[in-house]
């Protein structure tokens, strides 16, 4: 595993966005993917039954990564250091904590949602 994806970046890849798709298929081709499991949440909570059947399958040949305590006290200070500047989602905050704990890349549309400054973040 190299990348975990923001769920920004397989919605816009859904929805036909170039540089999203052209990542993740080159991404999945080498296996270098994990899934969040917040990841998977959101992207269920935000599709239709098409959308969320494409997911399935890219959900199938990832790993999955969860949530366990440890994850759980990283994010919660990644989201203790966030109150105090730019207030940071909590679901952002277990993203950023799987990405440091497992040492991948977080990729997102989104380079401000992660100022944590101990993980790498890659916009795509």
């Amino acid at each position: 595993m190299k990348y975990l994806p923001d769920t920004n970046i397989f919605i816009r890849a859904l929805f036909g966005f170039n540089k999203e798709e052209v990542f993740l298929n080159k991404a999945f081709s080498k296996n270098e993917v994990a899934i969040s499991v917040v990841v998977i949440g959101e992207f269920y909570a935000k599709s239709d039954t098409k959308e969320a059947e494409t997911f399935e399958r890219l959900v199938a040949v990832a790993p999955i990564l969860g949530i366990d305590l440890i994850t759980a006290r990283v994010a919660a200070d990644y989201r203790k250091q966030s109150l105090k500047q730019s207030r940071v989602q909590l679901l952002d905050c277990f993203l950023a904590a799987q990405a440091k704990l497992n040492h991948l890349i977080l990729v997102t549309g989104n380079k401000s949602d992660f100022p944590m400054k101990d993980i790498n973040v890659k916009k795509v």
